[in-house]
Order: structure tokens, then sequence, then C-alpha cells
């Protein structure tokens, strides 16, 4: 079962709740979680900016950022997937509509895909991928094109 809140709080890319929760259901459903309560924020740059310098101490906006609310047994961080019995985890997703709308019109895609990406990227967080080094960040971005492909979603990277 999963619970998810969207906040709306920027005028750059129009979006479907619907079909933004359809596609966290999809990457939820096949990273195998079985209950999850996440919040999703989409926000202009300005607001991303700031969380990113409190909380993370990088001075610059991003695309995501995600935060894990469950404790130490939650799926965020682990690096044994399989062992998991029961998945669950709780989060917050903060996804910049501004910077999804900028960098689809360099690459030329749409800003909706473009934001999709960013939504599949933070839960894949949630989920415990990583893409600090070459090998996670190769893993994680073959889980975001499985995921967004079963939208008609080719991530322009």
């Amino acid at each position: 079962m999963y619970q998810f809140s969207v906040a709306d709080e920027q005028a750059f890319v129009r979006i479907d709740a619907d079909w933004l929760l359809r596609i966290a259901e999809s990457v939820l459903d096949d990273e195998q979680v079985t209950t999850a309560e996440v919040s999703i924020a989409l926000v202009d740059d300005a607001s991303i900016h700031d969380l990113n310098r409190r909380y993370l101490g990088h001075d610059c906006p991003t695309d995501v950022i995600s935060f894990s609310l469950g404790d130490d047994d939650s799926p965020a961080g682990k690096q044994d997937r399989a062992s998991e019995a029961a998945r669950r985890l709780d989060g917050e997703l903060v996804i910049s509509g501004e910077t999804a709308a900028r960098v689809a019109g360099e690459i030329g895609c749409p800003p909706t895909e473009e934001l999709a990406l960013y939504l599949v990227h933070g839960l894949l967080h949630l989920c415990g991928y990583d893409d600090q080094t070459d090998a996670d960040r190769s893993q994680m971005r073959h889980r975001e094109q499985t995921h967004l492909q079963k939208f008609g979603i080719r991530p322009h990277y």
C-alpha cells in the first residue's frame, strides 16, 4: 500500500499529478517496495537551492533531493537489497520544475519527461540505489531507463 502527497509549488512544468503517481507506483512495485509513504514537492530553483545548501552543504540548485524519513531498517541506504524481506520506505522528494524545464529546453525533450526522470531518480535513491561511483551510476541509469520506458520515456543524459 502506497500513500503519496504531491505539492506543486512551481509554475515551470505543467504536470498531471495522477500520471506522476502512476509512475511512482510503478517504480515502487518494480523495486518490490511493499509499503510506502512519500511526499513529493515540485518547487523552483530558489527553493531547492536553499534546501540543497541547508541540508547537503551544496550552494547551488539541483534537480532532485531525496530525504529518507525511515529508521535504520528502511530500504534507503541499504546495500544488500536481496536480504530485505519486508520493504517499507518513508521519504520526501523535492523536485525542481524549473531545472526540468531548463534542461528539457537544452536537450530538446518535453519538460514533463525530464521531471519524470527526476522523480524516478529520487525514488531509486529512497530504494537504496546510489550514483557515487561509475558502477553504481551505471546501475541506476539502467533502472531509470527500465522504469521510464514503461511510460514511453527515453531519458536524455
